[in-house]
């Protein structure tokens, strides 16, 4: 069956109705109101979005959800067409080096694709620590120095 042959039949089946003495039509007493739709502007799927254009995007659209469940503390449009939401700081249980951990939700404009992992942060807000979450059950950590380089994971 093709769409073709799917409205034949629909046309048929209500210009039958029409000639039924049991089916009646009845016109709606509120006017129809016909909005013109605004040109929407070709883009070329293989171009990135800015990252303006991709905060515009959020707000409108993706923001509200996200934002309320993930982004509490904020968000950042990046180059490659995702948004990164942060959660709180959750202060760590001792006065040492480390500040506390904040979960990271990324959420890819272009594929609907989410990922989030934790981070740890020491006094200055760098990133000293990652355990992303995955579906698989395997848990891995990354661990940085103060100056950002890669030190190890378990």
């Amino acid at each position: 069956m093709s769409v073709g042959d799917f409205r034949s039949r629909i046309d048929t089946a209500s210009s039958e109705d029409g000639h039924r003495p049991d089916v009646t039509t009845e016109q709606s007493s509120l006017p129809a109101a016909v909005v013109p739709l605004r040109p929407i502007a070709q883009v070329d799927p293989n171009q990135r979005l800015s990252p303006e254009r991709l905060h515009e995007i959020d707000r409108a659209f993706f923001g509200p959800f996200f934002r309320e469940k993930y982004g509490i503390a904020g968000d950042k449009a990046l180059e490659n067409n995702r948004i990164r939401y942060y959660g709180p700081v959750q202060p760590a249980h001792n006065a040492g080096e480390l500040a506390g951990r904040r979960y990271v939700h990324e959420f890819d404009t272009m594929t609907g694709c989410t990922r989030g992992w934790h981070e740890i942060l020491d006094r200055m807000g760098n990133v000293r620590q990652i355990r992303p979450e995955r579906n698989d059950g395997i848990v891995r950590h990354y661990q940085f120095d103060r100056n950002g380089r890669y030190r190890g994971s378990w």
